[in-house]
């Protein structure tokens, strides 16, 4: 009689907002790779949608850096006055389509890594997790910064940033299934600053609104929280991108033991049942 595989074990990665301080999540995932952690689902908020997209979709960590290392604010958005706001975003939506190289109709369902991208409905307040669809509009939405954006509209719906409903998205790998879930908080360590433009009073506002969030996250054990330094970094820091990665890097690095041990302790339980039910001892199915 051979021996059973144990169950494969699934790590789920997400991959907070943070505008310019999102460039430090190219750290972590290079980071990730050098000590051998397969992602196995990806979730993304606003900038960290981006990150988790062109990782999803194979694109090279070397190529997302040097995309990353010209950006500017202008990189994301081009005039556009309505009611609604100053600007539309559609630049974001047309970067990725290059980065990924598939046209623009790539829907998300077809990424090799499975990956979900969380928006906030804005007529409703509701969180909204997009793990089908358009790619382009999905991740526009998501990183659509409200006053500022016009909000994208997908299906009749408007959409804007879903930091405001899962700055850090979690859930939504539990709700891909992930047994080990994985975070990246971009402000963990990051101080409030005197606004000085409307980006730092919308960061601000986040960083409020976010806090409780990741109070919950850690106090419930719900996830393992990798947390880069970037108490010397701001919102509009593309500039220092080098310094962004190597704090991203650094800060994953440290919780590699950590995360070893929670995947050989899944690994671990995973097996026993898998053992008894190949000997006939137990079954997963529930007996009527």
């Amino acid at each position: 009689m051979s021996k059973p595989e144990p169950k494969k074990i699934k790590v789920g990665l997400a991959l907070s907002g943070g505008s310019a301080l999102g460039i430090a999540h190219i750290g972590v995932l290079q980071s990730l790779e050098d000590h051998k952690i397969q992602i196995d689902c990806l979730a993304g908020t606003s900038s960290g949608a981006i990150v988790a997209a062109c990782y999803a979709f194979g694109v090279p960590l070397n190529k997302i850096t040097a995309i990353a290392g010209r950006l500017k604010w202008s990189s994301f958005s081009r005039l556009s006055l309505s009611v609604m706001g100053l600007m539309n975003n559609s630049i974001i939506g047309e970067t990725l389509i290059e980065l990924i190289g598939r046209g623009p109709d790539v829907l998300i369902e077809d990424s090799p890594i499975p990956l979900a991208i969380v928006a906030t409905d804005i007529s409703s307040g509701k969180r909204v997790v997009f793990t089908k669809g358009n790619l382009a509009q999905a991740v526009m939405a998501s990183s659509c910064i409200p006053g500022l954006f016009i909000p994208v509209e997908i299906d009749g719906k408007k959409f804007i940033d879903g930091a405001f409903v899962e700055n850090l998205p979690i859930f939504a790998l539990a709700e891909l299934g992930a047994d080990i879930q994985i975070g990246v908080t971009l402000r963990h360590f990051h101080p409030y600053v005197d606004p000085q433009n409307v980006i730092d009073i919308f960061y601000n506002a986040m960083e409020i609104l976010t806090e409780k969030q990741y109070t919950l996250i850690e106090k419930e054990g719900l996830g393992l929280l990798i947390k880069p330094h970037l108490e010397n970094y701001g919102s509009s820091d593309f500039k220092k991108a080098d310094g962004l990665i190597a704090e991203g890097y650094r800060a994953a690095t440290l919780e590699i033991p950590e995360i070893r041990d929670l995947l050989n302790s899944k690994e671990t339980l995973s097996f026993w049942p898998s053992l008894l039910q190949h000997l006939g001892l137990f079954s997963l199915k529930n007996k009527k």
